[in-house]
């Protein structure tokens, strides 16, 4: 059953980075999590996928700063690895980032504040990509964003790499979907959501993303989420058919703050400030990378 209202700041956090051959990423991240200036308990969980380079050597060069590596490495999935870090988690509330991501050092304390202020029991945080690149995929990336408020309170689940979570919850609805390799977010957001639990975003809490520059990384993701997609209908077919209603709602433009079919930003002085042959760029890189996902999914229904 949900939580009773509690008013208790400075809880013991948990923070878990779900990591895989990226260790200048990780570095990055816990350089920035060690930097914490925060007055209660915290622990820093690093669940490596099974890392064939040195990864791991560096969550181990910051084992003094109460730094733990768990290990992953029977399935290849990021809630799978997510999920062994939840196993040794020892905080009350579980904050989730992605390696390569860096926050200011009052994250935890804004984190503990906004949880106890609002009886939040799942929190999203806002999300700023940046990037000093100026290629079409850093840009198409900078003005698609994620728009949180969408995903939040109309789709009912916050991306993992921003999202903070009680921990009594995972004890009530369960975990992750370990054999999900996209959409697990989307999944476990809405077992939250349909078991009665708060779901808040607090766009004053900020994380930092660099953008994907190259358009191979781009579309390489939507692939993966395009095998996501498929996974999710496979496994549960009634929450895809919800996913695929938001969806449809949300590019019928019946909501001015719902995404259109180009879900890029073209309020912004970003955009505006584009010669027109990037505009045009950028259209078609939302193009090819909205493409790219019916690809993941026909890839992993008939040949995964």
């Amino acid at each position: 059953m949900p939580h009773s209202p509690q008013k208790n700041e400075n809880s013991f956090i948990s923070v878990i980075i779900p990591v895989y051959n990226d260790p200048s990423g990780l570095e990055d991240t816990l350089q920035s999590l060690v930097a914490q200036e925060y007055p209660g308990k915290f622990e820093i969980i690093v669940a490596d996928n099974g890392s064939t380079d040195n990864t791991p050597d560096i969550a181990e060069k910051y084992c003094n700063y109460s730094v733990k590596l768990v290990v992953e490495d029977t399935i290849q999935s990021s809630y799978a690895a997510r999920n062994r870090g939840l196993e040794i988690a020892k905080g009350s509330i579980i904050a989730f980032i992605d390696s390569d991501m860096t926050v200011e050092k009052d994250w935890l304390q804004n984190i503990s504040q906004s949880m106890a202020e609002h009886n939040a029991d799942y929190l999203g945080c806002r999300v700023e990509i940046y990037s000093e690149s100026n290629s079409l995929s850093a840009l198409h990336n900078k003005l698609s964003g994620f728009p949180m408020d969408e995903y939040v309170y109309k789709r009912y689940f916050a991306p993992t790499c921003c999202l903070v979570v009680r921990k009594e919850i995972f004890e009530h609805v369960g975990v992750f979907d370990p054999n999900l390799i996209s959409s697990g977010d989307y999944e476990f957001g809405n077992r939250v959501f349909d078991a009665g639990y708060n779901l808040y975003y607090d766009p004053d809490i900020v994380m930092y993303h660099p953008a994907r520059t190259s358009l191979k990384i781009l579309l390489k993701k939507s692939f993966r989420i395009g095998r996501g997609f498929y996974q999710l209908s496979h496994r549960y077919p009634q929450m895809s058919r919800k996913m695929n209603k938001n969806a449809a709602s949300s590019l019928s433009g019946s909501d001015d703050n719902s995404w259109s079919l180009f879900t890029f930003r073209k309020d912004s002085s970003l955009w505006n400030a584009l010669p027109v042959w990037k505009k045009a760029g950028i259209y078609l890189v939302d193009i090819l990378n909205k493409g790219m996902k019916p690809f993941g999914y026909v890839y992993e229904k008939f040949f995964s």
